[in-house]
């Protein structure tokens, strides 16, 4: 079991500093000719140790060859519910929508690293993991449903071109609130540290409050899921659109168990540092240095998001 640690931790970090080593369309098999552009250009993933990348690429490569052998089994099954609309077919679609959520957002992006950062440097009750990690899930597919509306029945394109090229601008949007968000949540840390009470440690410590929670989820969740917008286009073109929304929710509750299992992970190894931390004679004024340093990372990393984009 302590050796599986390591490699969570490689695929988590690849996850989410070298997005754009795998970020294709993950409801479409990749072509088997497509040509690899070498981009000299420094990126987040440049960062990372080989072993790290190493690890990572077996990991991505599994989660891929798996939502491959979803979206297959999956194709079968809309191709059913056509002809038979709530038989068997129907309920095994829900079931690998929600295979295919769990295991989709293992992938890049879909807020892990948000959610971890955030409750790594805050204290939290388990509810707010819950909910932080639920919201952003359904926000993501939610945004992801808008737009495949507002394209195929408003401006009538029927394709996912406009809603690859709308996602990009909207995590242009997403990049620069994650950044302001960021910024708010160090501002507010500063002034814990210089200006804040200090006579008692306990009430020293960052809390998580459900605005900054409710901010980061907004832009977090601004983006579009591909995923879901794959889907939902397949069931649109296959007339099995009440199929396609329930496979929505139900995707949605896949994408926020793994979130919500990445934010549980995060605020229980919190608190596990800060017990340690406790016993040793610390100033209280230190207690908000991790909340700090967790916002300088969520400033930074949308401003990666808004330079280097994954979409």
């Amino acid at each position: 079991m302590i050796r599986f640690f390591p490699l969570l931790f490689a695929l988590f970090l690849f996850s989410c500093l070298a997005p754009d080593l795998y970020a294709q369309n993950p409801f479409t098999a990749p072509a088997p000719e497509q040509e690899k552009k070498q981009d000299q250009s420094f990126t987040p993933g440049d960062l990372l140790p080989g072993w790290i990348k190493e690890q990572g690429q077996k990991a991505m490569a599994g989660i891929i060859s798996w939502q491959s052998r979803i979206r297959q089994q999956a194709g079968a099954y809309a191709r059913q519910i056509r002809e038979n609309p709530w038989g068997g077919a129907f309920w095994s679609y829900l079931g690998l929508a929600f295979g295919y959520g769990v295991i989709h957002a293992l992938g890049p992006g879909h807020g892990k690293i948000f959610v971890s950062t955030y409750f790594l440097s805050r204290k939290a009750r388990i509810s707010q993991g819950i909910l932080m990690g639920s919201l952003m899930s359904f926000l993501h597919v939610l945004s992801a449903i808008i737009l495949v509306f507002l394209f195929y029945f408003v401006f009538k394109t029927g394709g996912m071109g406009s809603v690859d090229e709308a996602g990009a601008h909207l995590q242009k949007i997403s990049a620069g609130l994650i950044s302001l968000v960021g910024l708010f949540l160090a501002w507010k840390s500063l002034k814990s540290i210089f200006h804040g009470q200090v006579k008692d440690c306990s009430c020293c410590k960052a809390q998580s409050d459900n605005k900054s929670m409710l901010s980061l989820c907004l832009a977090v969740g601004l983006v579009p899921c591909p995923g879901a917008a794959l889907i939902l286009f397949f069931s649109i073109t296959l007339d099995i659109l009440p199929a396609g929304m329930l496979a929505m929710v139900f995707l949605a509750s896949g994408l926020a168990l793994t979130t919500i299992s990445f934010a549980l992970a995060s605020l229980f190894t919190r608190n596990m540092l800060a017990g340690a931390a406790a016993k040793i004679s610390l100033s209280p004024r230190l207690y908000h240095v991790p909340a700090l340093l967790g916002a300088v990372f969520i400033t930074f990393l949308g401003a990666v998001l808004y330079f280097n984009p994954v979409m």
